[in-house]
């Protein structure tokens, strides 16, 4: 369940200096009172906007809203077409079957979720769990969040949570390796991070997508961490429904005709379950990474030992 914002407040930090807060009706100040942070429909607003991508003019303006444009249709066949082109991917569901094991070893264990503006495949068993502290921000307002932040300054105490959660975010931050480390800083020791990333999949969320990797290239993203389990959660049949989608699209000039060369194409995605993992590891659409903090860092001399793809020599 989410975390009692009172509770939340010892642990929240000014994202410029790291110092403690002192939290007042309208707004919320440093300790030392050089710095304030606004308060939006009643979450605080924990940005440093002079070096964000956040824009503050716009986040107040549309009063927390997401810029991006998101579908909110819950019509019969809208639900009926995300029933068929996006099932239910069993390779996430192990995954965090695998860290709730990782979890329950702690007591009330406190679990950060970036980019928590709409709950992400998999980690609904985490926002049900009565032993479970959820921590959940994004960079837009939701009833998902309980503060708007930048993951590139986390507002959190260092060495406060015992695990994160950060799915399809990556992709979307300038500095992918500066949010990693933020990751690596607010985790307590041999705490927990889950991460799920894009490799080959076309641009989406427009201006607000940067970045790919390959699955080595995750690994030494996240080479500050002791490897637990990586692959695939998305292989190369699921990039070729991508493909055919964003093919389409370009070709008619059509977003909807897209989606329907998408439905008509779905069942490509399910060749993923039969390709063996070292070629799904070149082709991948998306891949995951699970590892523990750690205080040594993965060698770069070793990166190429680790690859796990067809293409060994």
């Amino acid at each position: 369940m989410l975390m009692d914002p009172n509770a939340l407040k010892e642990l929240l930090r000014c994202p410029k200096t790291g110092q403690q807060l002192v939290y007042g009706a309208e707004e919320i100040k440093t300790v030392d009172g050089k710095y304030s942070y606004q308060i939006l429909n009643g979450k605080p607003v924990l940005v440093d906007f002079d070096v964000s991508t956040i824009e503050k003019e716009t986040l107040f303006k549309s009063q927390g809203k997401s810029i991006i444009k998101r579908s909110v249709s819950n019509s019969i066949a809208r639900k009926f077409f995300k029933s068929i082109v996006y099932p239910i991917n069993v390779k996430i569901k192990k995954n965090f079957e695998q860290l709730v094991k990782y979890f329950s070893t702690v007591k009330s264990p406190r679990i950060l979720i970036i980019g928590g503006g709409t709950i992400g495949t998999g980690s609904e068993c985490l926002y049900t769990s009565n032993t479970t502290e959820v921590i959940s921000f994004d960079v837009y307002d939701s009833p998902e969040i309980q503060f708007i932040a930048d993951a590139h300054q986390i507002p959190l105490e260092s060495n406060s949570v015992d695990g994160v959660i950060i799915q399809f975010v990556l992709e979307h931050v300038l500095e992918p390796q500066k949010v990693v480390d933020e990751i690596h800083r607010v985790l307590k020791d041999d705490a927990i991070v889950y991460a799920e990333t894009p490799f080959l999949q076309q641009v989406h969320e427009g201006a607000f997508d940067f970045t790919r990797f390959t699955e080595s290239g995750h690994r030494y993203l996240f080479r500050k961490f002791k490897l637990l389990d990586s692959g695939v959660i998305a292989g190369a049949g699921t990039h070729l429904l991508w493909s055919i989608e964003y093919f389409t699209r370009a070709l008619f000039r059509s977003w909807k005709i897209g989606k329907v060369f998408k439905l008509g194409f779905f069942w490509l995605q399910y060749f993923d379950k039969i390709i063996p993992d070292d070629y799904n590891i070149d082709a991948a659409a998306a891949v995951y990474f699970m590892g523990r903090k750690s205080d040594k860092s993965f060698p770069a001399n070793q990166m190429y030992k680790y690859y796990k793809g067809a293409d060994k020599k």
